[in-house]
Protein backbone atom coordinates (compact mmCIF):
# COMPACT_ATOMS: atom_id res chain seq x y z
CA UNK A 1 0.00 0.00 0.00
CA UNK A 2 1.64 3.45 -1.32
CA UNK A 3 1.80 6.06 1.37
CA UNK A 4 3.43 8.95 -0.05
CA UNK A 5 1.85 11.83 1.26
CA UNK A 6 1.66 14.86 -0.37
CA UNK A 7 4.68 16.96 1.18
CA UNK A 8 6.48 14.90 -0.60
CA UNK A 9 4.59 15.96 -4.01
CA UNK A 10 7.03 18.46 -6.60
CA UNK A 11 5.87 21.51 -6.98
CA UNK A 12 6.19 22.50 -11.32
CA UNK A 13 6.41 26.00 -9.75
CA UNK A 14 9.32 25.36 -7.76
CA UNK A 15 12.47 26.48 -9.67
CA UNK A 16 14.76 23.05 -10.52
CA UNK A 17 17.64 24.72 -8.92
CA UNK A 18 17.93 27.27 -5.82
CA UNK A 19 19.69 30.49 -7.20
CA UNK A 20 20.47 32.35 -3.98
CA UNK A 21 22.62 29.18 -3.02
CA UNK A 22 24.57 29.09 -6.20
CA UNK A 23 24.59 32.90 -6.39
CA UNK A 24 26.20 32.21 -2.76
CA UNK A 25 28.87 30.00 -4.28
CA UNK A 26 29.73 32.49 -6.86
CA UNK A 27 30.70 35.04 -4.56
CA UNK A 28 33.03 33.07 -3.10
CA UNK A 29 36.34 31.84 -4.12
CA UNK A 30 36.92 31.86 -7.49
CA UNK A 31 36.08 28.23 -9.70
CA UNK A 32 34.90 26.95 -6.63
CA UNK A 33 31.07 26.59 -7.76
CA UNK A 34 32.94 25.11 -11.37
CA UNK A 35 34.77 22.54 -9.69
CA UNK A 36 31.36 21.58 -7.50
CA UNK A 37 29.53 21.35 -10.37
CA UNK A 38 31.56 19.20 -12.14
CA UNK A 39 31.68 16.81 -9.35
CA UNK A 40 28.43 16.71 -8.70
CA UNK A 41 27.66 15.73 -12.65
CA UNK A 42 30.20 13.09 -11.96
CA UNK A 43 29.29 11.81 -8.88
CA UNK A 44 25.44 11.97 -8.79
CA UNK A 45 24.66 9.57 -11.75
CA UNK A 46 26.42 6.78 -9.87
CA UNK A 47 24.02 7.61 -7.22
CA UNK A 48 21.16 7.35 -9.50
CA UNK A 49 22.14 4.29 -10.85
CA UNK A 50 23.19 2.62 -7.68
CA UNK A 51 19.05 3.72 -6.62
CA UNK A 52 17.68 2.46 -9.54
CA UNK A 53 19.54 -0.85 -8.82
CA UNK A 54 18.96 -1.19 -5.24
CA UNK A 55 14.98 -0.22 -6.56
CA UNK A 56 14.85 -3.20 -8.87
CA UNK A 57 16.37 -5.62 -6.58
CA UNK A 58 14.44 -4.46 -3.39
CA UNK A 59 17.69 -3.69 -1.87
CA UNK A 60 16.34 -1.25 0.73
CA UNK A 61 19.88 -0.70 2.80
CA UNK A 62 21.62 0.34 -0.57
CA UNK A 63 18.48 2.18 -1.84
CA UNK A 64 18.79 4.05 1.13
CA UNK A 65 22.67 4.66 1.34
CA UNK A 66 22.62 6.10 -2.29
CA UNK A 67 19.30 7.95 -1.54
CA UNK A 68 21.00 10.17 1.03
CA UNK A 69 23.75 10.76 -0.80
CA UNK A 70 22.37 12.29 -4.01
CA UNK A 71 19.86 14.02 -1.45
CA UNK A 72 22.88 15.73 0.14
CA UNK A 73 24.74 16.75 -2.86
CA UNK A 74 21.67 17.87 -4.61
CA UNK A 75 20.40 19.54 -1.71
CA UNK A 76 23.82 20.79 -1.66
CA UNK A 77 23.67 22.38 -4.99
CA UNK A 78 20.64 23.79 -4.71
CA UNK A 79 18.77 20.97 -6.72
CA UNK A 80 15.96 20.88 -4.15
CA UNK A 81 13.55 19.17 -6.14
CA UNK A 82 15.45 16.21 -6.56
CA UNK A 83 16.72 16.55 -2.70
CA UNK A 84 12.74 16.27 -2.18
CA UNK A 85 12.57 12.80 -3.58
CA UNK A 86 15.53 11.21 -2.74
CA UNK A 87 14.33 11.93 0.87
CA UNK A 88 10.81 10.30 0.28
CA UNK A 89 12.97 7.40 -1.28
CA UNK A 90 15.36 7.09 1.91
CA UNK A 91 12.11 7.22 4.20
CA UNK A 92 10.28 4.46 1.72
CA UNK A 93 13.39 2.26 2.26
CA UNK A 94 13.80 2.82 5.82
CA UNK A 95 10.17 1.82 5.77
CA UNK A 96 10.60 -1.35 3.12
CA UNK A 97 7.64 0.36 1.23
CA UNK A 98 8.00 -1.27 -2.01
CA UNK A 99 4.42 0.61 -2.97
CA UNK A 100 6.21 3.87 -2.14
CA UNK A 101 9.22 3.09 -3.89
CA UNK A 102 7.92 2.14 -7.09
CA UNK A 103 5.67 5.35 -7.56
CA UNK A 104 8.86 7.45 -6.41
CA UNK A 105 11.43 5.87 -8.97
CA UNK A 106 8.93 7.17 -11.33
CA UNK A 107 9.53 10.17 -10.43
CA UNK A 108 13.19 10.48 -9.69
CA UNK A 109 14.21 10.10 -13.14
CA UNK A 110 13.03 12.87 -14.37
CA UNK A 111 14.23 15.42 -11.92
CA UNK A 112 17.41 13.79 -12.27
CA UNK A 113 17.66 14.74 -15.61
CA UNK A 114 16.33 17.90 -14.97
CA UNK A 115 19.01 18.79 -12.11
CA UNK A 116 21.75 17.63 -14.07
CA UNK A 117 20.92 19.83 -17.15
CA UNK A 118 20.08 22.84 -15.24
CA UNK A 119 23.92 22.62 -13.45
CA UNK A 120 25.26 21.63 -17.20
CA UNK A 121 23.30 25.45 -17.86
CA UNK A 122 25.18 27.03 -15.19
CA UNK A 123 28.61 24.83 -15.69
CA UNK A 124 28.17 26.33 -19.38
CA UNK A 125 27.26 29.84 -18.20
CA UNK A 126 30.06 30.11 -16.16
CA UNK A 127 33.08 28.82 -18.57
CA UNK A 128 31.57 31.13 -21.06
CA UNK A 129 32.72 34.28 -20.05
CA UNK A 130 36.14 32.59 -20.06
CA UNK A 131 35.47 31.34 -23.52
CA UNK A 132 34.98 34.78 -25.18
Amino acid sequence: MRSVNAATAIDPAEAVLNQSLLGQYRQRKTGLLERLIAAYLEEAPQFFQKIRGAAESSNFDVMKLNAHALKSCSNNLGATRLAKICQAIEDAASARNGDDVTFLMEKIGLESFEAEQALKGELYALKRPALQ
